[in-house]
């Protein structure tokens, strides 16, 4: 049974929530007011449309009323009190006549004799009656809103010369200071990961100051020779405040959770609101895994090489697999140069990874169920600029796996990975900024990890009032699902993109590193090689870590034969291809020309 202030919330045509301010004795209509509505404007409905909209899903009772006024009056101060007052001793006569003051025409009456009565205007006493209508029809409902006065939680707009907030204590020193736009907040953000990821306890104090050192400096990178020059001539003139700092690491709710937060109120468990249960109703159709989506986008910053760490190796490439059902990001892949299918590929073949083990490669130590994906699906949607050199063969006929051209998919992701970095179409440059030549490509990987993690559990998705991870624990226990799971090694092995190696008498050489290997030692591959000369073999390698490479073997098939490096090449451990391939050139003997050649062709794929 409906009731006078109840809240009806309605999701068809449009969503609207209005408050029932009156009901005909007869149960035959109801006045309602839109308490989202910017003017006093009050709707007729009647009840058996409503009761209608109600059996229908398309409009229901909300249990719980936002908007009604409740306070402790001993609390108010004097000031408040005397303004209610005021409001309420204009408004009164007028709301007790129900229903005249919900029709127009007489409400306009009513208004003008009340503006002559009490010496106020009309759109005053339109506002007193709009607050009253929204807000439980109560005198509280009059109660000033000073508590919104400021715009608590709004983000200011800077003007170009203009500078926000109050001016610096020793101004005439310093300079006017540096307005916290988005890009210096994005300084802010990747600074803050950077220390976290680097010291067992988090200062913010000793974070700001590194971040001045790494980010606030006069530096540029070499356009012909990516070589980054300058760094070293001390802190630029006009720079953030620690407390400008300080500030917006306390405003940002996505921060590493090394950063010890504010302490804040402790609310009697009795207070703490229960979690809202998902609504079935407004769940998207489908079930996790029947298709995920591959997508990519170039960061824009400069990386690093962590072999020189004044070359540049250029802006990596995110690949990214989301589940179309969830939105769930179930695996990602950071690589370089052009945007490959065989990198994509290597996206893929994250989904079916140990995330557990993957994030703690990277120092993000996290629990299985926090990234729970291990899985391949039943279709891949790829973005149609991903398939240059496209080849689905090897999904199909491996994992039955049928692979569509799209044109869009999930996106979301990119909003929490926006705060960090500007985000470019894989065909573009970019252009400089402060990011530029800092971050290597391991603590960049770290950090699009948090990213992932953050929206998987944490972003609520718009229209479903859930995360992606409890979408999809929710549709893998009641939906079933269409995952697949395979052994991880395979699937990494199958998809990795494949290159023609020399097997010479110092070792299997590939992107000019040596390798070894169990089978070429028992065969005696190096010595044959030393007295016949080299030749070709195929070998799968993953271009972000060369630390291993795996030996094709064609009369069986599924057999992938582990290369480690060798001794010889002990200075590329842990090095991904891009980083390698801008090492100084290794002087090799004729028998190994086949490694310059493969090194070249390295080279212009990463360039």
């Amino acid at each position: 049974m409906l009731l006078r202030n109840d809240l009806l919330h309605y999701t068809h045509p449009s969503p609207r929530t209005v408050r029932i301010l009156w009901i005909a004795p007869g149960q035959t209509h109801a006045y309602v007011f839109d308490v989202a509505a910017r003017s006093a404007e009050v709707e007729m409905i009647q009840l058996s449309a409503v009761q209608a909209d109600i059996r229908a899903g398309h409009a229901s009772v909300l249990p719980a009323d936002p908007y009604l006024m409740v306070v402790s009056q001993e609390l108010l101060p004097a000031k408040h009190l005397q303004l209610r007052a005021r409001a309420w001793e204009i408004i009164e006569g007028l709301v007790a006549q129900e229903p005249e003051i919900y029709e127009a025409r007489q409400r306009g009456q009513m208004i003008a004799q009340a503006t002559a009565q009490h010496g106020v205007s009309h759109p005053t006493i339109y506002r007193y009656l709009r607050r009253y209508w929204q807000r439980g029809q109560t005198p509280n409902a009059l109660l000033p809103d000073y508590s919104n006065s400021g715009g608590r939680g709004k983000v200011r707009q800077s003007s170009a010369g203009v500078k926000r907030g109050r001016p610096r204590k020793n101004g005439a020193d310093t300079g006017p200071g540096l307005n916290a736009d988005e890009e210096i907040r994005r300084t802010f953000r990747v600074a803050t990961a950077r220390y976290a990821a680097a010291n067992a306890k988090f200062s913010r104090l000793g974070a700001y100051q590194q971040m001045l050192r790494d980010f606030f400096v006069d530096r540029r990178i070499d356009p012909d020779s990516g070589r980054v020059l300058g760094g070293h001539n001390g802190m630029l003139k006009e720079v953030p405040t620690f407390g400008q700092f300080n500030y917006w690491l306390d405003h940002d709710d996505d921060r590493p959770p090394e950063v010890a937060r504010r302490a804040a109120a402790v609310v009697p468990a009795a207070q703490q609101a229960a979690p809202q249960p998902l609504s079935v109703a407004a769940l998207p159709q489908g079930r996790p895994g029947a298709g995920f989506y591959l997508d990519a986008v170039r960061a824009e910053v400069q990386l690093v090489s962590r072999a020189d760490r004044h070359q540049a190796i250029g802006r990596p490439l995110v690949y990214v697999v989301t589940d179309t059902f969830s939105h769930m990001v179930c695996g990602i892949y950071i690589g370089m140069g052009e945007v490959q299918w065989s990198q994509a590929m290597l996206a893929l073949a994250h989904c079916g990874a140990d995330k557990q083990r993957y994030s703690h490669q990277f120092g993000r130590h996290i629990e299985s169920e926090q990234w729970p994906v291990r899985h391949l699906p039943e279709a891949l949607f790829t973005h149609a600029s991903l398939t240059l050199g496209w080849n689905g063969d090897t999904l199909l006929n491996n994992f039955n796996l049928r692979s569509v051209a799209v044109d869009s998919g999930p996106d979301e992701w990119r909003a929490v990975l926006e705060k960090r970095f500007r985000l470019l179409a894989p065909s573009m440059d970019g252009a400089p900024c402060r990011l530029d030549g800092v971050l290597d490509i391991e603590q960049f990987t770290r950090i699009v990890i948090d990213c992932v993690l953050y929206y998987n559990s944490r972003q609520q998705l718009a229209g479903v009032n859930a995360s992606p991870r409890q979408l999809w624990d929710w549709g893998r226990e009641h939906r079933g699902g269409g995952l697949k799971i395979y052994p991880e090694h395979l699937i990494h092995c199958s998809l990795m993109p494949v290159a023609q190696a020399s097997v010479t008498s110092d070792g299997i050489a590939l992107f000019n590193s040596l390798y070894t290997c169990a089978r070429a030692v028992g065969e005696r591959w190096f010595e044959r090689a030393r007295l016949r000369g080299a030749w070709q073999i195929k070998v799968a390698y993953d271009p972000a870590n060369l630390d291993m490479v795996y030996l094709l073997d064609p009369a069986a098939p599924l057999q992938f034969h582990a290369c480690h490096l060798a001794d010889a090449s002990a200075a590329h451990l842990h090095l991904s291809a891009a980083e390698i391939a801008r090492l100084p050139r290794v002087q090799t003997s004729p028998a190994n020309t086949p490694l310059r050649t493969t090194t070249q062709h390295y080279r212009s794929f990463v360039s």
